[in-house]
């Protein structure tokens, strides 16, 4: 039976979507993995682990597949992206129907010239397409380098503050509240153990980023100030990879689309509306979206174009 399939892998959560050719199609979840965090071994296992059961359920086999596209994490270079390409190679998939893609990058692909993606979770990336077709990127090499004004991000100022409270250097006694009542730490030698023993864990860090806006939003301006950090940081990735993908000469023909995706900019009510003023006061041709469809279905529909 013939097939296309989309696979959207996050570190977390992995999802594949199957279509034959008839019409039907199917959804599966799993175990995710990142090939710049994981490597290439340990992903590979869990790639292996997450799609062949899939295969075997739904009878189909690997080499009967048109086209894949996987929209994967951690796919931050050519040789990840080889590593990537190598791992569904050795499942049978044939070589000419598989396509690899930064799970960010996928975006991209909505629009038909050149455009900009921003997304924010627990992490942050900017990819833009030139006039060219050239792909190039700023941001998103992992939350010790970068990952500016990302939930992370976001979560680390949250601790950084709750912390300088405690040292009697700044007063935000909302937000320090907050994040005693969360994380259950009082003393500086305790959230310093924290901090320490959770420096890799980075969606540990990033659950205390919403207690910026709660904090804002019963009065403590120690929030507001950390999302305008954050807004600021999301702005400078934009217009850093805007100029670094030369867009400032294609808009002079016409206008580029900016698409906006990811929990940060999706559910905060401060960084996203404030972030779009921002972006159109200083780029007033860019014309800002959010996506209709999942990473996930746009890498069923790139698989089927």
């Amino acid at each position: 039976m013939k097939y296309y399939a989309g696979l959207d892998i996050g570190g977390t959560v992995a999802r594949m979507k199957i279509e034959y050719v008839d019409g039907r199609a199917g959804e599966f979840y799993g175990a995710g993995g990142t090939m710049n965090t994981d490597g290439y071994e340990k992903c590979n296992a869990k790639y292996r682990s997450f799609i062949l059961p899939i295969l075997e359920e739904a009878q189909i086999k690997a080499e009967d597949c048109v086209k894949i596209c996987v929209a994967a994490s951690g796919i931050d270079s050519p040789r990840q992206e080889e590593e990537c390409r190598r791992s569904f190679l050795e499942m049978g998939f044939r070589p000419e129907s598989i396509l690899v893609y930064n799970d960010c990058e996928v975006f991209l692909h909505v629009s038909t010239g050149p455009a900009i993606v921003l997304v924010c979770g627990t992490g942050s990336i900017a990819y833009a397409r030139g006039e060219s077709g050239a792909i190039t990127r700023c941001g998103g090499w992992g939350h010790v380098l970068s990952d500016e004004g990302s939930g992370h991000n976001m979560g680390m100022k949250v601790i950084k503050e709750a912390a300088n409270h405690i040292d009697g250097r700044t007063s935000c006694p909302i937000l320090y509240e907050l994040f005693e009542a969360q994380s259950g730490l009082k003393t500086l030698d305790e959230i310093n153990t924290f901090v320490n023993d959770m420096l890799m864990e980075k969606t540990q860090i990033a659950s205390f980023a919403p207690l910026a806006e709660k904090a804002y939003e019963l009065g403590d301006e120690t929030g507001l100030k950390i999302l305008r950090e954050c807004r600021d940081e999301l702005f400078a990735l934009v217009k850093d990879v805007y100029y670094k993908a030369d867009l400032d000469r294609y808009q002079k023909e016409a206008p580029v689309e900016l698409w906006l995706w990811g929990s940060v900019l999706l559910k905060n009510k401060i960084i996203a509306p404030e972030l779009t003023d921002l972006l159109k006061k200083d780029f007033p041709s860019i014309q800002i979206r959010i996506p209709e469809k999942t990473a996930l279905d746009t890498a069923l529909d790139i698989a089927k174009s």
